[in-house]
């Protein structure tokens, strides 16, 4: 399990890791036992370039940003590779995108692209049309600086990790507001229809579906012994990310229940 870059886990407890270090992607059962691995250094179909993202959540597809590689590549549940997906070649300059660091699919099929390379989000319909793009200079109070990570939360709300906030989007690309002041460290992020969970200073912060702070809550450090580097939930379990492995814990969403 070393290595792990980023986490996500399907409706069937099926835990998927992208591990940047290796240039592989892992499938593991909900007790953490492997499944399948594939990948290796490469540009072809099945090979990767330091992945660093990963979306699994309907049990259905799988989208990696593949980033030295400037693409997206989709499998199926069972990591068989489907397509890829790029735009570097084109030749209009608001539909390319370079060094992705996270997907994430809406529920209307949309693919939400975060664009390092010119710090950015694109929007993605029908898996191949760049329908638009925002978080750029243009954006205002929503322009993004490092963006990192990204996630689709109630509403269709995007998520996007920018250094130490978190600035949320509608999902038509307009900035509704940010979340900062909160966190000492770039926070970890990770939002379904519940709402927003974010994990910093060893803390998960709970919020509700309107970005309210809920609550609180430190994480076992007798499990988690090292800096997290990613996080998902699944009904009952959080998934902690470490360069050690994954730790399971108890959801943190509980704690308020």
């Amino acid at each position: 399990m070393r290595g792990g870059t980023r986490i996500d886990v399907d409706i069937n407890n099926t835990v998927t890791v992208v591990d940047g270090e290796n240039n592989v992607v892992r499938q593991y059962s909900a007790d953490l036992k492997l499944l399948k691995e594939i990948g290796g250094p490469g540009w072809s179909e099945d090979r990767f370039d330091h992945p660093a993202g990963v979306w699994a959540r309907n049990g259905i597809d799988i989208f990696v940003a593949d980033y030295g590689n400037h693409r997206i590549q989709r499998f199926d549940r069972q990591l068989v590779f489907i397509s890829s997906f790029s735009t570097r070649e084109r030749s209009n300059p608001d539909e390319r995108f370079g060094y992705p660091t996270d997907v994430a699919l809406s529920r209307l099929g949309d693919l939400f692209i975060c664009d390092s390379e010119n710090t950015r989000i694109l929007k993605v319909s029908g898996l191949s049309k760049v329908e638009r793009i925002f978080g750029d200079f243009g954006a205002g109070r929503g322009r993004l600086h490092t963006p990192n990570q990204l996630d689709i939360g109630p509403s269709d709300k995007i998520y996007v990790q920018d250094g130490k906030r978190i600035v949320v989007f509608d999902i038509f690309g307009n900035f509704v507001h940010a979340i900062e002041g909160l966190f000492e460290r770039d926070p970890l992020i990770y939002a379904d229809e519940e709402g927003l969970v974010a994990l910093a200073d060893m803390r998960f912060y709970v919020f509700d579906r309107d970005d309210k702070p809920l609550t609180a809550v430190p994480v076992d450090t007798a499990r988690v012994v090292s800096t997290p580097r990613a996080f998902a939930l699944s009904r009952d379990s959080a998934y902690v990310l470490t360069r050690e492995g994954i730790a399971k814990l108890a959801n943190p969403r509980e704690s308020r229940k």
